[in-house]
């Protein structure tokens, strides 16, 4: 008789969860949006084996397309497909997080400086 526990897998054990993270964002000045976007509060739907690689994973994305990080707004959280059921811009953005490591949802304001603040 063979021992189940020796068994290999059938399909490959995924240790990867999708987090959610908020974060508010300003254009870099060297962006293309720095003269027409103020900020942006971004909520990421990232695919990460933990909170820390979920928050690296979302710097490096800003980084790479030109934003710089204000405030981290919500710390990168556990996210299952089943806590979006009421909200579709989410349910699409966690499955494309499934598909592709990551999905970015941007909500821009434009640059409107506060009284004795600088624009950016």
């Amino acid at each position: 008789m063979r021992d189940p526990k020796s068994e290999p897998h059938a399909e490959p054990i995924d240790e990867t969860g999708i987090f959610l993270a908020e974060y508010e964002v300003r254009p870099a000045p060297h962006s293309e949006d720095f003269a027409t976007v103020g900020g942006a509060f971004v909520v990421c739907f990232v695919r990460a084996t933990d909170a820390d690689a979920a928050h690296a994973a979302c710097m490096r994305y800003f980084v790479e397309t030109a934003w710089e990080c204000v405030e981290r707004t919500r710390l990168p959280q556990p996210l299952e497909r089943e806590d979006l059921e009421d909200d579709d811009e989410a349910l699409d953005a966690f499955d494309e997080a499934m598909t592709h490591g990551e999905c970015f949802l941007f909500h821009l304001w434009p640059p409107e400086p506060g009284e004795g603040e600088a624009l950016h």
